[in-house]
């Protein structure tokens, strides 16, 4: 949508896609982080995205985690400490 309202208003970053990765590499799930890692990497490679794919691609992401409960799931460290803590 907000890329909408960038064209609508004839204005356009060169950092888009930049930003986008900046974004999702701040979630705090590491299973997403890491799919956006490989996606950075596919663009570092040549394979290039445009902002609406990998927009997409990163919601199909995060839905397919939140419906396998992994979205906001303790990480094995966590798990330890509040093992312990019991």
């Amino acid at each position: 949508m907000q890329l909408d309202v960038l064209k609508s208003r004839s204005k356009n970053s060169n950092d888009i896609m930049l930003n986008l990765f900046k974004g999702y590499k701040s979630a705090t799930n590491v299973q997403f982080k890491q799919y956006i890692a490989q996606k950075i990497n596919e663009n570092d490679k040549g394979i290039l995205l445009t902002e609406e794919r990998l927009m997409k691609l990163a919601e199909v992401e995060y839905n397919t985690l939140v419906r396998s409960r992994e979205w906001r799931a303790p990480t094995e460290d966590q798990k330890k400490i509040l093992a312990m803590r019991a």
